[in-house]
């Protein structure tokens, strides 16, 4: 995970990601505790089963618009059954963070524990 930061600060000069890695059992506590206190991240991994419950809340922001902007991220660079886990009502709202294929043609992935 640290290689992961470092490239990423490398590649985005001006942005700092902090990680903090919380233990399965206690991640879906947290991010409903951080919901509430309105102190979500920016980013968190979170069970695919976690979605739908986040989105009802208003807790994940649609992602549509940054999906089309990106040349990175389109469905056709993804596993298309990871893809669907995170689209409710045909609109992308979570991502996770491992890609098919890098441009090295290696399998990249981003992974945490929340």
């Amino acid at each position: 995970m640290a290689q992961l930061v470092r490239d990423f600060e490398r590649e985005h000069p001006g942005v700092h990601v902090r990680v903090q890695q919380i233990p399965w059992s206690a991640a879906h506590e947290k991010l409903l505790t951080a919901h509430v206190g309105g102190a979500l991240p920016d980013m968190a991994a979170m069970g695919n089963t976690w979605v739908p419950e986040m989105v009802t809340l208003g807790a994940l922001a649609p992602l549509d618009s940054l999906v089309r902007q990106s040349s990175d991220m389109d469905s056709t660079g993804h596993f298309p059954g990871i893809w669907a886990t995170n689209a409710i009502s045909w609109r992308a709202r979570a991502m996770r963070g491992c890609r098919r294929r890098g441009p090295s043609g290696a399998r990249r992935c981003a992974r945490s524990r929340a």
